[in-house]
């Protein structure tokens, strides 16, 4: 009895020796410099995109926002939020080349990113869509089903330049004619217009049109592309493991189940 109780009480010591604040075995490297510099620097594109990420004022709000701070709460810092990127492949190159400790901004995991960057767990799954011109699709279906079309796509196709659907586009319609534009605004005007035959991104955003411009829907046709799909996930530097099991832990704890349905919501609650 005596010999359990003394190796009950040690195992209880190696627990608590190894909880304690001041023990002398070193932070993993990525940690350490974070708790150096006294605050996670967040990499997030310049223009809003909520419910994500958008500012009001000084305030800076969304589900991206919501994400980065809860993770900077577990390494008892705050968090910095740099947005100075002007696209999306610069909040990829701000972590990259160590401007910023992680990046989260509705950044999409890509086979190129993947290459020079650490993806968590994604937070969001959304389908890849298309709005497409309606006056385009009627002359080129010629009996087809729309699907068969957009398979064989071969007019024009628009995209936010040096964004994930910029590496999409290339690789499931190389028959197209891209066309990237700086503004999804400006994107989604040249297909209503006819100037363009189809703008490409995720369903989310898709489906923002149909609440924001209800007209699109008389001179536009969506499709959804269901075996296609967008895995937004934070991004940390590939030395980062640490840090990124934070993020994986705090997305399974808090952000496992974000859909299109929930997005919605806060956006028409931000609006």
């Amino acid at each position: 009895m005596k010999k359990l109780l003394l190796l009950l009480t040690l195992l209880v010591s190696v627990t608590v020796f190894a909880q304690v604040p001041d023990s002398k075995v070193p932070l993993p490297t990525d940690i350490a410099a974070i708790k150096k510099a006294g605050k996670l620097v967040v990499a997030m594109n310049g223009p809003d995109s909520p419910p994500f990420f958008s500012s009001q004022g000084d305030e800076l709000h969304g589900l991206d926002v919501e994400i980065a701070k809860s993770i900077a709460k577990q390494l008892g810092v705050p968090a910095e939020f740099r947005r100075d990127a002007k696209n999306f492949a610069e909040v990829a190159e701000q972590v990259r080349d160590g401007r910023a400790d992680i990046a989260v901004s509705k950044l999409s995991i890509t086979g190129p990113r993947l290459q020079v960057l650490r993806f968590s767990n994604p937070y969001v799954i959304l389908r890849q869509s298309l709005i497409v011109n309606r006056l385009w699709l009627s002359q080129n279906t010629k009996g087809r089903e729309s699907y068969e079309v957009i398979r064989d796509f071969d007019g024009k196709i628009s995209f936010i330049r040096n964004s994930s659907y910029d590496t999409y586009a290339r690789i499931n319609f190389p028959k197209a004619i891209f066309l990237p534009e700086d503004s999804w605004d400006t994107v989604i005007n040249n297909v209503m217009s006819g100037k363009i035959d189809a703008a490409y991104r995720d369903e989310f955003e898709i489906k923002k049109i149909s609440f924001e411009r209800p007209d699109a829907a008389l001179s536009t046709k969506t499709i959804t592309i269901s075996d296609s799909v967008d895995h937004i996930a934070v991004a940390v530097r590939p030395n980062g493991l640490q840090l990124l099991g934070i993020a994986n832990f705090v997305i399974a704890s808090q952000y496992n189940n974000i859909d299109v349905k929930k997005l919605m919501n806060r956006y028409k609650e931000n609006k």
